[in-house]
């Protein structure tokens, strides 16, 4: 396990916590994995892959309750795309600030996240603003003219079906490489916000990206990457786990209708060219019930299931069949491992031996098997046995009945 003293500890915080470690970290630790993570490569981001080879895209609903695995699933999905050079963006969708409803808020988040692979097995930061940076900026230790990098790079960028956006990546691109950071901040607002200013207007930047034009400028960020050497665009948008994003009921018919032509768009062929959109929710009985309208459309479009024996199924049904081939108890003895070893890093001078932790990692898991028969038996299993861990530090021969009391105060 390659990884550093300190990105160890950041991913057992996060962990502890129940909240998935960073998706560079999260193949580290994932199980029961390998035959989804297989389909999408195959089918979708590997060299002959759909969204790789065609200007098509395609829509997943990812289903999971709370503690089932569901962001793990979804993080270890952008992880794999990141290794085949797709660009990507992770959002969280809530009532408040993002509801499912608005795609201009939608474009909001995805400017803020949106992140491409880099070189070194890490990823870009800043969002738009960032990547745009590092679209004019010449490679380390190129001796090429930088001014004449800017100008080749430029050269790339395309048509775009929101012409506004367009002039705003020309002239955000030009600030970067000129160093002008003045125009570059005044453009860039308007990249991650959609919002005009005065000073804007003079450069011909008119469009404000709105909840009519919310879609449209999403569309245009997933040509622009193709056109500067991305094969695609990954977007997770993730319901979380507790309430949906939708609350009105006019704003349940609108976010009802958004899904329905978001799929009927990816299926066109042009549309949404090398994009992927997941959309993940706790169950597709409580979804369909909130949204309290009757959309035959949408119901006929998701109603297959099947993934990953049958890969074009738009839904995946993580509580049917996460962990592949793995019974719970074994399913916890695996993803211990990766556990203990990432506490070894973590904790060099302090650790149990891996023996020792094997031991500990079977007395847990048999622990949390018998405490609970719910899907969130691997959320668990990780919290109570990194806890145990740490109790091993101090109190090395740990009684069963502490065991089972972490676990009942974790429950």
């Amino acid at each position: 396990m390659e990884i550093t003293r300190a990105q160890a500890r950041q991913a057992i915080e996060s962990l502890s916590q129940g909240t998935p470690p960073s998706a560079q970290l999260t193949n580290l630790i994932s199980v029961g994995l390998e035959r989804d993570l297989a389909v999408f490569t195959d089918e979708y981001f590997g060299a002959e892959g759909l969204l790789r080879e065609t200007d098509q895209g395609t829509f997943k609903l990812v289903e999971g309750y709370y503690g089932g695995g569901k962001t793990h699933y979804l993080r270890a999905i952008e992880r794999l795309a990141h290794r085949h050079g797709f660009a990507s963006a992770f959002i969280e969708l809530s009532k408040d600030a993002c509801p499912l409803s608005h795609f201009d808020l939608i474009y909001r988040r995805i400017a803020e996240n949106l992140v491409v692979p880099l070189p070194n097995d890490g990823v870009s930061t800043g969002g738009i603003a960032g990547l745009i940076r590092l679209w004019v900026t010449p490679p380390p230790n190129s001796e090429i003219d930088p001014s004449e990098y800017a100008q080749q790079q430029l050269m790339q960028l395309g048509d775009l079906p929101l012409p506004s956006l367009r002039i705003a990546l020309d002239n955000a691109a030009h600030a970067a490489a000129s160093d002008d950071r003045v125009t570059f901040d005044e453009i860039t607002v308007y990249l991650h916000s959609g919002r005009i200013v005065p000073a804007l207007r003079k450069r011909g930047i008119l469009e404000p990206i709105d909840v009519r034009s919310g879609a449209l400028a999403i569309r245009c960020l997933a040509i622009w990457l193709r056109q500067i050497g991305y094969p695609g665009l990954l977007l997770v948008m993730d319901e979380g786990d507790r309430s949906l994003s939708i609350a009105s009921t006019k704003e349940r018919t609108t976010a009802s209708n958004n899904l329905v032509q978001l799929i009927n768009e990816t299926l066109k062929g042009t549309d949404w060219p090398g994009v992927m959109f997941l959309y993940s929710i706790p169950s597709w009985a409580e979804f369909h019930n909130n949204l309290s309208v009757n959309n035959m459309a949408l119901e006929q479009r998701v109603q297959s299931t099947g993934f990953p024996n049958f890969p074009p199924a738009p839904r995946i049904v993580l509580d049917e069949r996460y962990p592949a081939d793995l019974d719970k108890q074994q399913f916890c003895w695996e993803v211990a491992k990766p556990l203990s070893e990432m506490f070894a890093i973590a904790y060099p001078a302090n650790h149990p031996e891996p023996t020792d932790a094997e031991s500990l990692a079977r007395r847990v898991a048999s622990a949390v098997v018998d405490e609970t028969v719910e899907v969130n038996f691997r959320r668990l299993f990780v919290k109570t046995y990194l806890q145990i861990l740490y109790v091993w530090q101090t109190t090395p021969k740990i009684p069963d009945y502490e065991i089972k009391k972490i676990i009942a105060n974790s429950i």
